[in-house]
């Protein structure tokens, strides 16, 4: 027996991260946690973002300062992985 997934790829674009944790979720899972890529914009010196619960329905991200007190940045993802679990 063989199985065959297609690579698929989706993504989301200028998104509010909020001072909280911000969860994406996608519309439709990856078969497996995809890999992910983060564009983060209007970001100052001294902060980072931690992304979380990272799996194949979704993550979640926050962005802090160098104080490590949250901060609303805004930012792209893509997400790559293969299989659609509808």
């Amino acid at each position: 027996v063989k199985l065959g997934m297609e690579d698929r790829t989706t993504s989301g674009a200028d998104i509010a991260s909020t001072t909280g944790t911000k969860i994406i979720t996608f519309s439709n899972a990856f078969y497996a946690t995809p890999s992910l890529g983060i564009a983060a914009q209007n970001m100052a010196t001294g902060d980072y973002f931690a992304i979380s619960s990272k799996s194949a329905t979704g993550f979640s991200i926050a962005f802090k300062n160098s104080s490590a007190s949250g901060v609303d940045r805004t930012f792209d993802y893509v997400a790559k992985g293969y299989g659609l679990i509808p």
